[in-house]
């Protein structure tokens, strides 16, 4: 299903809540091997108080998902304090090759500005061959740290958005 572009709209980011399920269900990711389905880290999610399931809409239609995590799971990543973990992104596959993916990203330092004010920087995991990936966060202000950890399936390089800059506004 192509979504018109016609229009110009900003993506829209949204904590996710039970009004929500649908959308979640709903939500088609054919390739899971680098990301996991988004039921079911809305599920693993509602476990725990450091993690927050985020929607991105596009003309109202659920486009693309990710979990902020600031539980210990971050620490693979970082000990810095006032950071966030990004993980779980996807695209729903058919909205993919539509520039979603980034746009998503792009409104990620407002968003965190407006929900989470304490934080400064975002960090993710991505594995080393997901290419595509690697680009988008690359494209969308990430930055390696040169860093990475083995993670359960292969290396994951680090990167990370630092939000600093958005201190003075």
């Amino acid at each position: 299903m192509k979504v018109d572009r016609g229009k110009e709209t900003l993506m829209k980011l949204i904590q996710y809540s039970a009004e929500y399920a649908q959308g979640i269900t709903d939500y088609v990711l054919r390739d899971d091997y680098y990301s996991k389905q988004p039921l079911i880290a809305v599920k693993q999610a509602a476990e725990s108080q450091s993690s927050f399931p985020i929607l991105a809409f596009h003309n109202g239609i659920l486009v693309s998902f990710f979990v902020l995590d600031s539980g210990s799971e971050k620490s693979k990543y970082t000990l810095q304090k006032n950071t966030m973990l990004l993980k779980s992104f996807s695209t729903d596959t058919r909205y993919v090759g539509q520039g979603f993916g980034s746009q998503a990203l792009s409104a990620l330092p407002t968003f965190m500005a407006t929900n989470f004010p304490k934080i400064k920087a975002v960090v993710l995991g991505v594995n080393q061959n997901n290419l595509p990936a690697i680009r988008l966060y690359q494209k969308c202000g990430f930055k390696d740290t040169g860093r990475k950890y083995l993670g359960q399936i292969g290396w994951q390089l680090i990167f990370v958005l630092s939000l600093s800059k958005l201190d003075s506004k």
